[in-house]
């Protein structure tokens, strides 16, 4: 007996329906106590708290040892890509410019006439 054919059993698929039901039922239950939901709420604050105390010592772990982190690493592919549309723009420029003209750094100085 292949596994598709047991999960088709319409008596299996009863099954897990009423087990569906009876854990909503105790879920629900659970979620409407207040003692509950102040412990849920005090163990994410203490895992949201556990990460940053995490993040903050990988930081300073990363730093003693001459390391980028992930946010220097994304701020030098920012600067980079700015830098390669600087590069793309004046090479269009400079391509564009007609030929025979002043080449790049060279321009007409205020007392050169036109």
């Amino acid at each position: 007996m292949r596994l598709d054919d047991v999960l088709r059993n319409p008596m299996l698929k009863r099954a897990l329906a009423v087990g569906e039901e009876g854990m909503g039922r105790v879920v629900g239950k659970l979620l409407s106590s207040d003692r509950v939901t102040t412990g849920l709420s005090s163990l994410v604050s203490s895992a949201v708290q556990a990460r940053g105390t995490f993040e903050r010592g990988v930081q300073q772990a990363l730093h003693a040892a001459n390391l980028p982190s992930r946010d220097d690493v994304a701020a030098l592919r920012r600067k980079l890509e700015e830098l390669e549309s600087m590069i793309d723009g004046l090479s269009e420029r400079i391509e564009a410019a007609p030929p025979g003209g002043p080449r790049p750094g060279e321009g007409r100085g205020p007392d050169e006439a036109a």
